[in-house]
């Protein structure tokens, strides 16, 4: 089974918004491709599947800065990324998209690319965006491989007669350097290359020098090498499931958040203290997204206007008909959407369209509840462990499964942090989140004309309301019968059978209907 990691998959990554598969992916991919072709880029092309999800909505969700920026080694974080086009141009690199039709295309964030460097080196890539930001490199140059951004990896192209020599050179290498040769996977001759071999090498250590220096002067022999773009687990996980995550806890005596922490502990073999101050970074990042859509009016957004700083001083003005705590966290939700759909820097958690539930959630607790920083940490573990379940036993993409795989699982993981903040037990926290989940069952992905605004904006308003709502029903007495690794699953496979158009496409729902086609405008352009 495929680990995962709560900072890789759940709370993360961080991201320019409005999409982390869209977005946050593409610049990965495009980090990964040039870690590959290892030379300065002259030309890119980047092909979608016309039948997927990529071709119909790249072009409103901020794919072309993703890709190019990472391309170009711009930070998401940087002033210059929504600048990258530009600077693409300034340097002379042609970059080219086009959405056609893939026969081989397996996923329907399926890519193809092209680049080659100034000095003449050409590689051709397919590529996945998996959900959530995850990434999946399936080929480099025909050959199959299994790069996800998670390990340093290290390719060789080689003739068949110098296998022997090639593995025990990494064989002594590594022992003696003390690295991890996480995997081997090897192919024999290829329809491509008759006489070569092929041979992917994951490492937990940046390939060495010596390594590279070494491979490249043997005769006829081709490498490639790849750095991860998220954290190495180097460890082991310690749970697969709810259930087991709930025996480790209550075995070991200790809250959802804290065993969420063991296992991360475990899984990247790091100290508890950089695992919290790593967590912490994500926490604050969040609060500072609601603070900034709250501030003032956001300009970017395409398809609404900008609404939270307008609700929240109508709050404080108590001309709110409830006003509760409830509708402050629906507010506050907006608030960081509004963030993110402006292309703002935000905390995916587990998604960027889904990226406003969390942050109002702990926002909520500890501007309203006074939790304090430390313990709101733990209350984001709590959050992590449900989202780490999900990401182990489904997906995190909408346009595999609907939109209850993104905003519907963020809402659960946030019930799990109210309850964490309530002191709840271990059980609390896991029936509250299965609830939530539930309520959410068949939430089709409907987005209106391809961008993550309506409905996702006040989807994710709902469901950070809904997660104090599932947490107040748990700990006042109802009685969840159906268990969260049970309702993972029952999401997970109602969402596929949704049929393509309810599935990222902007081909079904309400963005097919009459008032959303008059939100359209002109499709930008993407070449560079």
């Amino acid at each position: 089974m495929t680990k995962r990691s709560i900072f890789n998959d759940v709370i993360g990554p961080l991201t320019r918004g409005p999409s982390s598969s869209h977005t946050g992916a593409s610049y990965f991919i495009g980090t990964i491709s040039r870690y590959l072709i290892g030379d300065e880029i002259d030309s890119v092309e980047i092909f979608f599947d016309e039948n997927g999800s990529f071709g119909k909505v790249y072009k409103y969700q901020n794919s072309e800065f993703g890709f190019i920026a990472g391309l170009l080694n711009i930070s998401m974080d940087s002033h210059e990324f929504l600048e990258v086009k530009r600077i693409a141009r300034s340097k002379n690199i042609a970059v080219h998209f086009q959405t056609k039709r893939l026969p081989e295309a397996n996923h329907p964030n399926y890519m193809e690319l092209k680049l080659s460097s100034r000095h003449g080196e050409k590689i051709e890539l397919t590529a996945r965006s998996t959900g959530g930001g995850t990434i999946a490199i399936d080929s480099v140059n025909g050959w199959k491989t299994s790069i996800d951004g998670q390990t340093y990896d290290l390719l060789i192209r080689f003739p068949t007669e110098q296998e022997a020599e090639i593995r025990n050179y990494l064989d002594i290498q590594s022992k003696k350097l003390g690295m991890n040769i996480m995997n081997f996977q090897k192919q024999k001759k290829s329809e491509i290359q008759q006489n070569a071999q092929f041979l992917q090498v994951k490492l937990d250590y940046k390939t060495p020098i010596t390594w590279i220096t070494h491979l490249t002067s043997l005769p006829n022999v081709k490498i490639w090498t790849s750095e991860p773009t998220f954290k190495v687990m180097k460890g082991s996980q310690i749970f697969n499931s709810a259930k087991k995550m709930r025996e480790y806890a209550e075995a070991e005596s200790l809250s959802l958040g804290e065993a969420a922490l063991e296992y991360e502990m475990n899984l990247l073999q790091t100290s508890k203290e950089n695992i919290l101050k790593e967590m912490e970074k994500r926490v604050v990042i969040m609060l500072k997204s609601v603070e900034a859509g709250l501030e003032s009016k956001i300009a970017g957004m395409k398809t609404l206007d900008s609404s939270a700083s307008k609700l929240a001083n109508q709050s404080n003005k108590n001309a709110l008909f409830s006003n509760s705590h409830n509708t402050l966290a629906a507010i506050r939700a907006m608030a960081t959407m509004e963030i993110a759909s402006s292309g703002g820097y935000v905390c995916a958690a587990p998604t960027g369209g889904s990226s406003g539930v969390i942050p109002a959630t702990l926002y909520t607790l500890y501007h309203d509840f006074n939790i304090n920083l430390k313990d709101l940490v733990y209350c984001a573990f709590a959050a992590g462990g449900v989202g780490l379940i999900h990401a182990i036993r489904s997906t995190f993409a909408a346009e595999v499964a609907g939109c209850q795989v993104e905003i519907g699982i963020a809402g659960a993981m946030a019930a799990a942090a109210v309850v964490e903040a309530a002191s709840g037990s271990v059980n609390n926290a896991l029936d509250a989140a299965a609830i939530c989940l539930q309520n959410t069952m068949g939430l089709v992905c409907d987005l209106v004309a391809g961008f993550c605004e309506i409905p996702c904006h006040t989807r994710n308003a709902v469901a950070a309301s809904n997660a104090f709502v599932c947490c107040d029903l748990v700990l006042g007495g109802y009685s969840n019968h159906i268990t969260l690794d049970d309702s993972i699953d029952a999401s997970d496979s109602s969402g596929k059978m949704l049929p393509s158009e309810l599935r990222c496409t902007a081909l079904g729902g309400i963005a097919i209907t009459p008032s959303a086609q008059r939100l359209f405008k002109k499709e930008p352009e993407d070449d560079i």
